[in-house]
């Protein structure tokens, strides 16, 4: 077990980012291991269509008895991509950014205020072995959401930021739980049913799982004009369609 910052462990509240997937089940399980049961607040951005089921249900029986709030993003993904005029990419996540970040931000901030909360703290399941660019990241850092004018500091914290997808695994056994269900079914990630990090295995099956959502996704995609992926062929990228390697008979 790392050292806890002494901020932790002075905190009023910790808020938990809770997705539903490995990372986040490993992280709570870490934070009730640690014994800050009692400080934890767990939050949930509900994906709308591009979530996985049963994910409220999921996160509630895995939350160790804790307060689970779930939050409304201002616009669905589909309504997101049509605002932007494209589909998400590993450049341009305003998915994460408009889904996620953004609402629970906000959510945190009136929990805060309603509570007269002056410390608190926002974990969040980023490890550094996910990716060179997470690697870079800063796992501890005074937050955006902290609010001078109302003397409320606010730490953004990565608690499992060391840890490796071993000890992700070990973190859910150890808790006597099991993962969600859609890691049974091959896919390496949770997220969005179709997110712009899936292989293209996880692609096409998650269209034999959600064929209805395959198939609005096809007709965004076409409608945009634009792709969820992209292939390359002699140094030139253009659009590689969700049909073109998922097929469209499910």
């Amino acid at each position: 077990m790392q050292t806890i910052p002494k901020e932790v462990l002075e905190a009023e509240v910790i808020f938990v980012n809770h997705s539903g997937g490995k990372d986040s089940q490993a992280m709570l399980a870490y934070l009730v291991a640690a014994g800050l049961t009692e400080k934890l607040v767990v939050v949930h951005s509900d994906l709308g269509e591009m979530e996985w089921e049963p994910m409220h249900a999921f996160i509630t029986a895995n939350s160790f008895g804790r307060p689970v709030h779930v939050v409304q993003p201002k616009l669905s993904f589909f309504d997101l991509c049509r605002k932007y005029k494209r589909l998400p990419s590993g450049q341009a996540r305003f998915c994460t950014d408009q889904l996620k970040t953004q609402p629970i931000g906000a959510w945190i901030k009136e929990y805060c205020k309603a509570h007269n909360i002056t410390r608190a703290i926002n974990a969040i399941g980023i490890r550094a072995e996910e990716s060179p660019a997470r690697a870079k990241k800063e796992p501890w850092k005074l937050s955006k959401l902290s609010l001078k004018r109302q003397n409320l500091t606010i730490h953004e914290w990565f608690p499992i930021f060391n840890k490796t997808l071993t000890d992700v695994w070990e973190l859910i056994r150890s808790a006597g739980q099991t993962p969600h269900p859609v890691y049974a079914q091959g896919f390496s990630r949770l997220s969005c049913v179709f997110c712009v990090f899936g292989r293209i295995a996880e692609h096409q099956k998650a269209a034999q799982l959600k064929p209805e959502l395959f198939q609005r996704m096809v007709a965004l995609e076409k409608e945009l004009g634009k792709s969820i992926r992209l292939k390359q062929v002699a140094g030139v990228k253009s659009n590689k369609y969700l049909e073109e390697y998922c097929g469209g008979d499910f």
